[in-house]
């Protein structure tokens, strides 16, 4: 009496309504108020976000030691909370060496990508352009432009007030590069 389109036809309702009335039962599920007050929290931090101050970070690394040689870094870094897990920014470097009668300034800027993949492990990225001038005691100069590219990854030990130890590594391998791998880094960021 019904031909093979109606019962085709029968069949796709049918199912149809069964796979509603199991997705609508799998998604009856009980929320916790914890998981309720945290669902409101990410609604009023989507239509609020955070003023510009509030995600601003800096910090950097300092360090140095004198005699012979004599050794001074600064590295100040400023960057922008992207998401709460993930900041950019930029950086300046300043070194200096001096070893008997050679002299040597490194300046140059970076650009960075910092991720926190756990709660206090990071991943970090930055690529940094330095300038390298030298001297030594015979008045012989030279200058080169070295591109470097650290990739590595770190602890970092949280809070408003953070400092990290990262294990980093140059992939550009520039000969003229003042890094050798790995490179052991210590530094911090702060949040305003």
């Amino acid at each position: 009496m019904f031909g093979p389109l109606f019962l085709i036809m029968r069949n796709s309702i049918l199912f149809s309504i069964l796979m509603l009335a199991f997705s609508v039962q799998l998604y009856a599920q009980k929320t916790t108020e914890d998981e309720y007050a945290t669902a409101i929290n990410k609604n009023a931090e989507k239509n609020n976000p955070k003023p510009l101050r509030d995600r601003l970070v800096f910090g950097g690394n300092l360090g140095g030691y004198f005699g012979n040689p004599t050794y001074l870094q600064v590295s100040p870094m400023l960057g922008y909370r992207t998401t709460p897990s993930w900041y950019n920014g930029i950086g300046l470097n300043y070194t200096f060496i001096a070893l008997g009668g050679y002299r040597e300034n490194m300046i140059g800027g970076s650009v960075w990508s910092r991720a926190y993949i756990a709660q206090r492990l990071i991943a970090h990225s930055e690529f940094e352009m330095l300038r390298r001038e030298a001297r030594d005691n015979f008045g012989n100069r030279s200058l080169a432009n070295v591109p470097v590219w650290l990739v590595g990854a770190g602890y970092a030990s949280g809070g408003p007030i953070g400092f990290s130890a990262m294990i980093m590594y140059d992939l550009i391998q520039d000969p003229n590069s003042p890094y050798s791998n790995p490179i052991i880094r210590l530094g911090g960021l702060f949040g305003f």
